[in-house]
């Protein structure tokens, strides 16, 4: 019988598809030989007979002929002889339409894909939360379930492995439905492919990201071990922004120490709108961070010792950040808060104050022994150099203090938490004010990071800060309990 247009459409789309997969998966076929590549012939990846497609108009399920080492010929870029050419690795993905194209692996394949010049890489990862709030009066109490963040990361490479790409997309719920762009930056390892240095030597990144200052803010959100960040955290936190920077690793005394610095819009500015809004002003900000692992080896998690160290495990680092803000960019100017209320600043300057001066520091030193995990950040902030009135320096620090301990390894931990701001900002230099926060909970470990179930509950006695990540408002003091269910691929 022959083939209707709609089956005929259906597999030769479905047949191109698997083609154009498998050839960027095995990528070097038919490269040149300026390149100095190795031409091969893929074998046929599939057969469907002419009369096999049913009456329901739906194709059979594709196939994929057996394939060998011998079918397939070394990789251009390389690869060491156990890479995936050499293993056959095509007998263990299959690809073809199911509802949908569908692209499917047996197990993790090892693909070698460090040493490819074109590399694409899809991940993601969401985090439901059920939140509820006792907070003294007169705040409102919340109790809701949110989609706190839901992203889909873009990354890899194109042209040579030292031009990266990275593109996340984060979709939360208190967003409502907008979708936004959180991070689009490009990194180029100028050491490694103008200088013949080692990978990761010198490098050059530029776009939207994560500012150099914090250890809070450096960690993504999948590694945390409560449900999101300390109040202390959030106060003198730097974020994200438009910028240029530098980023490298120096050898000193045997052990690899990081560095990283950008020149970027301004503090918090990451979701500002450029161009003349009137959002930003003119004055860049600076941050650097610099940071290295003294004792051990730390392993993959970055907080919780998952590895269950059996010697101990540092890490320690710094950073520095300073921006002159002023009023003619509104985003910035108003977004600096002061100890104990959560006020902004710029509600409690003169109105004749334009302009001041910002620098921040942080210090850090975590741990791991034994199932134990220690993390120490101390933070601290003056605001200077006031215009247009006679206002003294204000002088704000704080820390957060984490302890975390698998009572059943690699899956049940233990967690507790103590932050805390203090500091003369909320009195403009009059008297010292502070807020604290403490926390405990639990987590467990379904699959690591990638699946974990988080259970925390929290006391603050008045916020300073203003965050929809955290469910806390300017003020509020009371009880938060936050139950969150971690997913990643």
């Amino acid at each position: 019988m022959a083939d209707s247009p709609l089956q005929f459409a259906l597999r030769t789309a479905t047949a191109a598809l698997c083609a154009l997969v498998v050839l960027s998966l095995a990528s070097g076929a038919h490269a040149g030989e300026e390149d100095g590549a190795v031409e091969f012939e893929l074998p046929a990846l599939m057969a469907v007979a002419p009369d096999a497609v049913p009456d329901s108009g739906v194709a059979p399920a594709l196939y994929t002929p057996e394939l060998t080492s011998a079918s397939i010929e070394p990789c251009a870029w390389d690869c060491p002889s156990d890479s995936w050419a050499g293993q056959g690795w095509l007998r263990h993905v299959r690809v073809g339409y199911d509802d949908g194209f569908v692209v499917v692996s047996e197990r993790p394949v090892e693909l070698n894909d460090g040493r490819a010049p074109f590399v694409m890489r899809v991940n993601g990862w969401g985090q439901l939360r059920h939140t509820a709030t006792h907070y003294e009066d007169p705040d409102d109490d919340l109790n809701q379930f949110q989609l706190k963040r839901a992203r889909l990361i873009f990354s890899g490479s194109v042209f040579t492995p030292d031009f990266e790409y990275f593109l996340q997309l984060d979709g939360r719920s208190s967003s409502g439905d907008d979708m936004r762009l959180l991070d689009y930056y490009m990194v180029y390892d100028v050491g490694h492919d103008l200088l013949g240095r080692p990978r990761g030597r010198l490098g050059f990144k530029a776009g939207k990201y994560k500012m150099p200052f914090s250890l809070a803010r450096q960690i993504s959100g999948r590694e945390f071990e409560f449900t999101d960040r300390s109040v202390a955290s959030m106060y003198f936190d730097v974020n994200r922004s438009l910028a240029w920077g530098l980023f490298g690793q120096e050898d000193v005394f045997g052990k690899p120490v990081h560095w990283e610095f950008a020149l970027f819009n301004g503090l918090v500015t990451g979701g500002a709108e450029t161009g003349s809004s009137g959002a930003l002003d003119d004055n860049f900000a600076t941050s650097m961070r610099v940071y290295g692992y003294p004792i051990g080896d730390w392993g993959a998690s970055q907080l919780a010792d998952l590895e269950e160290h059996e010697s101990l495990a540092a890490r320690v680092g710094g950073g520095f950040a300073s921006s002159k803000i002023n009023d003619s960019g509104f985003t910035e100017f108003d977004s600096s808060r002061v100890v104990d209320s959560g006020q902004t600043l710029a509600s409690l300057l003169p109105l004749a104050v334009d302009q001041y001066t910002v620098s921040l520091w942080a210090v850090d030193a975590s741990f791991k022994l034994q199932g134990w995990s220690l993390t120490y950040e101390y933070y601290f902030r003056n605001i200077s150099q006031f215009q247009g009135a006679a206002i003294p320096d204000l002088f704000d620090h704080g820390f957060w203090l984490q302890a975390g301990k698998f009572v059943c390894p690699e899956r049940l931990e233990l967690v507790a938490r103590w932050s805390r701001v203090q500091g003369t900002s909320g009195t403009l230099g009059v008297r010292s004010e502070s807020t604290e926060e403490v926390a405990g909970g639990f987590v467990w470990y379904v699959r690591g990071q990638h699946a974990k179930w988080t259970l925390d509950i929290t006391h603050v006695n008045g916020s300073p800060i203003n965050s929809q990540s955290l469910d806390i408002t300017p003020g509020n003091a009371g009880w938060l309990f936050r139950n969150q269910i971690q997913f990643a691929f």
